[in-house]
């Protein structure tokens, strides 16, 4: 009688993680809170460190695997996306 028992528990497993909570999938106040901070925090550093290119000249860009024209491309998608 154990097995029985045991074989329709397992069965039924999979059937349990089919369910879905009423909740939404929306973030909740901290999470979403969290997410700008940190995303505000990666546009900040990210215009800083452009800022910082702008000044270097084209060799030292180019012995850090950039050109000027993609050190602007990159700048301006940045800017963008805001």
């Amino acid at each position: 009688m154990a097995t029985i028992a045991l074989d329709k528990i397992a069965s039924a497993a999979p059937a349990e993680k089919a369910v879905t909570s009423t909740k939404s999938d929306k973030p909740g106040f901290w999470r979403s809170l969290y997410n700008s901070i940190v995303e505000a925090q990666e546009l900040r550093a990210a215009t800083y460190v452009h800022g910082y290119l702008a000044h270097l000249s084209d060799d030292e860009l180019a012995r850090h695997g950039m050109t000027r024209d993609q050190m602007i491309r990159r700048t301006r998608s940045m800017m963008a996306s805001v």
